[in-house]
């Protein structure tokens, strides 16, 4: 905390306080209700096997799909036996297995689009070794099934295809098509995927129009926390794209699958040793620039993997390293809330104000994955991945906020531009280098037992975000003595601009003078630890193969932040911008203000640091550093039933999982009050616990060879955003005792969905898919906004700003992909590849008003339409690929719930990005990629498009690189 300001006596008004539910039971049930979920389901795995022996004195097949050298496994490769009518699908090694097969005679039929299916008779005698290697007898590196970009598209095709649940998906040499810079912008490629961006990199995921705090994140099936202050969602450009070996949505739920997410699950896999068959690598060497910033940044990646007879068994060990030191920069324009005031029929915004951002991005991130197979019976694993985004950000700015006085110091107003005496102008600038970190260690295994599988893992996950030397700096140029005037032009009304009718007098740097002064350090730390087992076991159901699974899961969350603000004025020092002037600013888009240089401005600060602290804000200083500080434990106990069987072409997948969460938080109210001179703060403890019944069912069904039918339903649950229900508020009250307020709210219901999916997919031959798609979500409790002044409970109040659970939302939507290699066209344009989604979604919900009314609203973050076309070629040694994104507008912030004018909406957005490369030799490529060619900017509004919040340009970048394969 900062330090503490000597204050006059508690608060003690006749207010209205939000109630505070505060059992004294969280806690106390986790290590019991832990233990006796995992202890139930050990024993339920001990008991399995038992049960199984009569089975496992059968036979069992077992193998590997691969290609004809057997240099590169396939996973989603589907085997048949089929006299038995079984099935199995392979995994990211291209491991099968059958157990429980009387001994005898068999044909394995194995298909995998892009190859030939093909049939092998094979007679069992208790464990029978059979792997089938598919496609032509070439070198693994020529080898289409395994290299380029028809190997991508065949692998998430195969392993869609062959799912008993609703996913899409990309590879790693997919996303290596593409000249994405993280995992967010790498997912942007699948279907029903829309991105928020962030200085023009992708930040945050949208899926099927749902906030990203409705979505749940993984790393090699590890729940990621989330290193944002007051958030869920996990900000995904801390993660490099190289990193990625799948990258994974599933959008429909099945019972062993946590049920935390509504709008999907994105699980992230990194590269495991035995998804090959010996040793391999890759290095990558790029160099990267941006048009805006006029500079070269360096970029390495660089994978190995192997294997090693250890005596008892094998030892497969992978790693990946990924090192990028972007920078670049952005120019924008900026209207506070969005709002237009007039002065005599001609408009200008209510705030003008133009920033300048040069920023340097560094993403470091690592991934080592261990795997011990020390039998044919038993898998022990260690997957550890880190990632570590530091973002280095200068910004300088200018704030005016335009002051009529009722006319009176309106000197002209014509056309669209408004000149004004007696103005005073901001120049401010800021400092930081924020760090945000994710970790995630995960160690298990996988053991069968016969007919029974048993899987039991136990992790730890981390992620936070380090802020340790903020600095900001306030100038002000006051011109009323000048004669200088200082106005707006709205022009162009998606860039409003500052002008002024003396340059010399606005660009005079020591007429603006030091005015504040802000100092912070800021930490947020959310941690998990989880441990789960699993127990599969295979049966026949009459004559129809199958299984039943259970398992327990616990999820033990811990999340902190604490923020510690100095803040101080200008301390009659005199300081101005002249003193610390930055003659380095570009800034192409108009008038801005002199900037200060920031280091310079904070190393004069503490040259004289005993007249500033004559001049230190206590109050403000007091209430930052506090306000926001919180401590949160969240812990889910898990366990679930389910089952699958296979009724000739049709497969049901279905089951219950019951989710118990205990939670508890820590936070403070401040009350600030002016007319009684006092300021105090007051420890908020709540506590909560609740139970969640979560059932689904997923149906799969071949038609025939070349149709697939899906159907799903499944119930979700997202428990409340800490920014909405945490236990912490400020009340202020001014010298005329009016009293505003800003709160939490401590009961808010958490969000819950209920899920429909329908879709047919059809593959026409080679390597293709044409899919279409509805969907249909219920969400009970959506969040929003509100203010409750002058409602019952809150007379008091001049404004109390709260969130509150509104009416259920629905989401409807409409999903179509089409995939395909159009080898069946003459030469050359057989080497032609089109890939290409639409998702359409509409959303139904309503805020509620203070006169007990509602207003229908779109949800936030929901993209009408998302689209991506990407058309590729691949022969004669060249890749190339041209890639459009589309996404529709996105309501970002409700403004006014009672006013449609101050919604404030993010513009649609196009994208141009291009890759081409050069296979040299067949072990080194070259490249080139563009992103951002048609320079697309930021830009958001308030209720119409021409009511400017924020324009931000970018610029296109360029790579140039080179990759060898070993």
């Amino acid at each position: 905390m900062s330090r503490t300001p000597g204050v006059g006596s508690a608060f003690d008004g006749a207010i209205v306080m939000p109630s505070v539910y505060t059992p004294a039971r969280a806690g106390r049930l986790r290590a019991a209700t832990a233990a006796c979920a995992l202890l139930g389901a050990t024993m339920a795995g001990l008991a399995l096997p038992q049960a199984a022996l009569a089975q496992s004195a059968q036979g069992s097949i077992e193998g590997r799909v691969s290609d004809q050298q057997a240099g590169a496994f396939f996973e989603g490769a589907q085997v048949e036996i089929i006299e038995l009518g079984r099935r199995a699908v392979t995994g990211p090694d291209g491991r099968y297995q059958f157990t429980g097969v009387p001994n005898g005679s068999y044909t394995l039929r194995t298909s995998y689009l892009g190859a030939p299916t093909t049939e092998t008779r094979i007679d069992v005698l208790g464990a029978t070794q059979a792997d089938v290697r598919l496609g032509a007898d070439v070198t693994t590196l020529d080898n289409i099934l395994v290299i380029g970009q028809r190997a991508n598209l065949a692998s998430a095709i195969n392993q869609k295809r062959n799912a008993s649940n609703i996913i899409s998906g990309v590879t790693s040499d997919f996303v290596g098509q593409f000249p994405d810079q993280n995992v967010t912008e790498a997912a942007q490629r699948i279907p029903g995927v829309s991105i928020n961006r962030d200085q023009g990199e992708g930040r945050f995921i949208s899926i099927r129009g749902a906030n990203p705090n409705l979505n749940a994140i993984t790393i090699n099936g590890v729940g990621v926390p989330s290193a944002e202050g007051d958030q869920r969602q996990v900000a995904l450009d801390v993660i490099p794209a190289e990193l990625i070996d799948t990258l994974t949505v599933t959008k429909s739920l099945t019972p062993d699958i946590d049920g935390d997410s509504i709008g999907g699950a994105v699980n992230i896999e990194s590269a495991t040793a035995f998804d090959r068959a010996g040793f391999s690598g890759s290095l990558t060497a790029e160099g990267s620039y941006n048009d805006l910033r006029g500079e070269w940044s360096p970029r390495l990646s660089g994978s190995a993997s192997d294997i090693f007879d250890v005596g008892t068994g094998q030892l497969g060990i992978a790693g990946s390293i990924s090192y990028f030191d972007r920078e670049l920069g952005s120019d924008g324009i900026e209207n506070g809330d969005g709002e237009l005031d007039e002065v005599d029929g001609v408009a200008f915004p209510v705030t003008a104000e133009p920033r300048d951002y040069v920023l340097a991005r560094t993403r470091f991130g690592a991934a080592v994955n261990f795997d011990w197979r020390p039998d044919a019976n038993n898998d022990l694993y260690l997957r550890t991945f880190y990632s570590d985004f530091a973002d280095d950000e200068v910004q300088g700015g200018t704030l005016f906020e335009p002051d009529t006085d009722d006319g009176g110091n309106v000197v002209s107003a014509s056309g669209n531009t408004v000149l004004l005496a007696n103005q005073e102008v901001e120049s401010y600038v800021s400092d930081r280098k924020e760090t945000q970190t994710i970790l995630s260690l995960a160690a298990g295994g996988e053991s069968r037992f016969g007919a029974t599988t048993v899987e039991y893992q136990l992790a730890y996950a981390e992620a936070g975000e380090e802020n340790p030397d903020y600095i900001e700096f306030i100038f002000v140029g006051d011109f009323s003595d000048s004669g200088a005037l200082v106005g707006t032009n709205l022009d162009d009304p998606r860039r409003p601009l500052i002008v002024t009718d003396d340059l010399a007098t606005f660009n005079d740097a020591s007429l603006y003078e030091l005015d504040e002064a802000i100092f912070e350090s800021g930490v947020t730390e959310d941690t998990e630890w989880s441990g789960r087992v699993d127990v599969r076991h295979d049966m026949n159901f009459g004559e129809n193969p199958g299984f039943v699974k259970f398992g327990a899961k616990a999820r033990l969350r811990d999340k902190m932040a604490d923020l510690n603000v100095d803040v101080y004025g200008g301390a009659d020092q005199d300081f101005t911008v002249a003193d610390f002037l930055n003659p380095d600013i570009d800034y192409p888009l108009g008038l801005i203000a002199p900037q200060a240089d920031p280091k310079a401005v904070a190393a004069a600060i503490r040259a004289n640091q005993a007249a500033f602290d004559e001049d230190f804000d206590e109050e403000g200083s007091f209430i930052d550093s506090n306000v926001e500080d919180y401590d949160v434990t969240e812990d889910v106990f898990a366990s679930y039933g389910m089952g699958s069987v296979d009724i000739g072409a049709l497969t049901l997948v279905g089951g219950v999982r019951v989710e118990h969460t205990e939670y508890a938080a820590q936070g403070n109210q401040i009350t600030l009050d002016e007319e009684a001179g006092t300021l105090e703060l007051v420890p908020i403890d709540v506590e909560d616990s609740y139970t969640d019944v979560l059932p689904s069912l997923n149906a799969r069904y071949e038609l025939n060879d070349d149709v697939v039918l899906r159907a799903a339903y499944f119930r979700s649950v997202v428990r409340p955003i800490l920014e909405q229900n945490r236990p912490a508020g400020l009340i202020e009250i001014n010298d005329e005792g009016e009293i505003e307020a800003e709160f939490g709210n401590t009961a808010l219901e958490r969000y819950k969905a209920d899920s429909v999916d329908l879709a047919i997919e059809y593959y026409p031959g080679g390597v293709g898919l044409l899919t279409a798609g509805v969907f249909f979500k219920n969400i009970q409790n959506p969040v929003f906004g509100v203010d409750l002044a002058g409602q019952d409970g809150f007379e008091g109040f001049d404004a109390y700003e709260t969130f509150i659970n509104g009416d259920d939302a629905t989401v409807m939507g409409f999903e179509t992909a089409w995939q395909q290699d159009l080898t069946f066209l003459p030469s050359p344009l057989d080497g032609l590849l089109i890939s290409a989604n639409y998702t359409f979604v509409d959303t139904e919900s309503s805020i509620p008003l203070p006169d007990g009314g509602s207003r229908d609203i779109a949800l936030p973050f929901q993209a009408r339409h998302t689209a991506n076309l990407s058309l590729g070629y691949e022969k004669y040694g060249f890749s190339g690929r041209v890639a459009v994104a589309y996404r529709d507008r996105i309501l970002d912030s409700i403004g006014d719930p009672e006013d449609a004018a101050f919604d404030v909406y993010i513009d649609d957005h196009v994208q141009v990005d291009v890759t081409a490369a050069y296979q040299v030799t067949p072990m080194i490529q070259v490249f080139v990629e563009g992103t951002n060619l048609n320079d697309e900017p930021l830009y958001s509004y308030s209720g119409t498009r021409n009511v400017n919040v924020q324009y931000e340009e970018y610029g296109p970048s360029w790579t140039l690189g080179l990759k060898a394969v070993f």
